[in-house]
């Protein structure tokens, strides 16, 4: 069903030229959509990657000076007020030590107003070279400084600002409610007018204050690592403090696309020697293609609006081209069935009005052929037909001979008799109106009749041998078929042979064809002779009336009943002999009737 309904419309000319055109419109348009899409994502991958490094350069100015600041009121220790209370020491008297710590801290809270620093100190702690913290304000519960590997990494860098954290403080109040993490700024405090180890100081920031700097920048996605792959700060507040495992696969200062919690992310990182931390931002597959997507779904809907026109155009073009050819078809079609008498209107002189021109005058020469040439052959031949029967009259012929059998017999003259019998049979079995094709018993019947007329003219001067089997006698083939070649070997064979003449007529079946091949032992034929007879057997050339039972006549009738495969050959040597063979269809038994 679908394959015929497949060849049904692959037969149709129309639909070939709008499927052409249909893949001359959808193929380009598919490679442009297709360049279009990857240069969008591309072009939007790069613009991507240029913006995010903007955002990191302005985060990372951003963060230098609020870091700066930082660092700027960490300068305090090294004031000359607070190096004498440092060399002087804590004293051991409560009331003293109250007087100490409230001038140490008084000199910090001069110099942030002083220097007019915008950042906002969660706390300060002195840690002295023994451990003991001292703190601007008492917030936090069994912590010391002393024992951590971030704070003893700090002393070894001899007086060099380190970034530490962020750290999840034991508060003496509840911590934020928005995060509890902090980072601090630590250094070695030098000593610059004494030779004593004065210790260290740590300046906690909350991350919330890092969070409101950088919410004022509107980034979205970013987040900042430490060497240890916790994260600093993220836009998701929660996540502060945790250690985020992709970040070991995240180097500074790159950029790339990664499958990150089962998406896939655009990644870009840069890498702060100030603070030691990576700042890196994540961009989803899906937010990078959004505007690939918009220009894919504009041009597929570009490309759909204009296949719709296109096919509309190509239809009404193709039409335009394909009316002309089914007119002609139709036409063909009507002079297939037999009507000549068709003209087409000749609109164009392009190849289909060229071939429209050929048709009309193919029909013409045909509508004459056939009523012209053929018509008249026609009636030729009827008059001819007309002009035989008037000489001869049937009835006439069948009384005299039937008149002379009774005077033959009354005289006592046998022989004659039988002549005029055999003749009258002869002339009742060639002259009826009956059928045309007969069995081949028939035919051989005939024959045999016609050699025994001759016998008696010529006295028995030569024989007739039928070998033939007996199923092939049923085989049925045209009636005088084999009686005019019977009567050429007598005539021009046999006739001039000093001695005994002798016909063969045999049949047989070989491969796909019925074989019957009438013999003779006479004269033979001249090469010559032969080659022009053999070439008016191809022609089937007749030069009068009473030939139509020559040889050009059987092939004539054979070829018409049978096809062009099938008629007779002749083969033949001067004084030796001729042989006529007939190749028929292959016997058929459900042929007999």
């Amino acid at each position: 069903m679908i394959k015929s309904k497949l060849a049904s419309w692959n037969s149709s000319l129309q639909n070939k030229l709008l499927f052409s055109y249909s893949l001359v419109i959808l193929i380009p348009l598919l490679i442009l959509g297709s360049i279009l899409y990857m240069t969008t994502i591309s072009v939007t991958q790069s613009q991507t990657q240029e913006n995010r490094l903007l955002e990191m350069k302005l985060l990372s100015q951003n963060l230098q000076e609020y870091f700066n600041s930082l660092e700027l009121y960490s300068r305090v220790i090294y004031t000359g007020e607070i190096q004498q209370l440092l060399n002087k020491g804590l004293p051991t008297d409560i009331i003293e030590q109250t007087r100490w710590k409230s001038s140490l801290f008084q000199q910090f809270a001069e110099w942030y107003g002083y220097m007019g620093i915008k950042s906002e100190i969660h706390n300060v702690t002195i840690v002295t070279k023994d451990g003991t913290m001292i703190q601007r304000d008492p917030l936090y519960i069994g912590e010391s400084f002393a024992d951590q590997a971030w704070y003893k990494q700090t002393l070894a860098l001899q007086g060099e600002v380190q970034v530490a954290g962020p750290f999840k403080r034991s508060y003496f109040i509840p911590s934020s409610s928005a995060s509890p993490y902090t980072f601090s700024l630590v250094r070695k405090i030098n000593n610059t007018t004494g030779n004593a180890n004065l210790g260290g100081i740590v300046i906690d920031i909350s991350v919330m204050d890092i969070y409101r700097l950088l919410s004022g920048l509107k980034l979205t996605d970013v987040i900042i690592l430490n060497g240890d792959n916790q994260i600093v700060y993220s836009s998701a507040i929660e996540r502060i403090g945790l250690e985020w495992a992709e970040g070991e696969n995240i180097n500074g200062n790159s950029s790339g696309w990664m499958d990150i919690e089962g998406k896939r992310m655009f990644v870009s990182s840069t890498y702060s020697d100030a603070t030691g931390w990576r700042f890196v931002t994540l961009d989803p597959l899906s937010s990078i293609q959004s505007n690939s997507n918009k220009y894919r779904d504009i041009t597929i809907g570009i490309g759909f609006f204009a296949l719709i026109i296109a096919l509309v155009i190509s239809n009404f073009v193709s039409r335009r081209i394909t009316q002309p050819i089914r007119n002609l078809q139709q036409k063909m079609k009507k002079v297939q069935a037999g009507d000549f008498n068709i003209q087409l209107d000749v609109r164009s002189t392009d190849e289909v009005g060229q071939l429209t021109q050929s048709f009309n005058r193919m029909t013409e020469e045909i509508h004459t052929l056939v009523h012209d040439v053929y018509k008249s052959e026609i009636i030729r031949k009827e008059a001819q037909l007309k002009a035989l029967h008037s000489q001869i009259n049937p009835h006439f012929l069948y009384n005299t001979l039937d008149s002379m059998n009774a005077i033959a017999v009354i005289e006592e003259v046998p022989l004659l008799s039988r002549m005029a019998k055999m003749l009258s049979e002869m002339f009742r079995y060639s002259i009826s109106s009956g059928e045309q094709v007969v069995q081949l018993r028939e035919e051989l019947k005939q024959v045999i009749r016609y050699v025994e007329i001759q016998q008696i003219r010529y006295d028995d001067k030569f024989s007739l041998l039928v070998s033939i089997p007996e199923h092939l006698l049923a085989y049925r083939i045209p009636k005088l078929t084999l009686q005019p070649i019977v009567e050429n070997a007598i005539y021009h064979g046999l006739e001039m042979i000093p001695g005994e003449g002798r016909i063969e007529i045999s049949g047989y079946e070989k491969d796909e064809y019925t074989i019957i091949e009438v013999s003779d032992n006479g004269q033979g034929i001249k090469p010559n002779e032969l080659a022009d007879i053999e070439q008016h057997l191809r022609l089937r050339e007749t030069t009068s009336v009473s030939e139509h039972i020559g040889l050009a006549n059987v092939q004539e009738r054979i070829e018409l009943h049978y096809g062009a495969d099938f008629g007779i050959s002749l083969k033949s040597e001067h004084g030796k002999g001729t042989t006529v063979t007939y190749r028929l269809p292959k016997f058929e038994k459900d042929t007999t009737s």
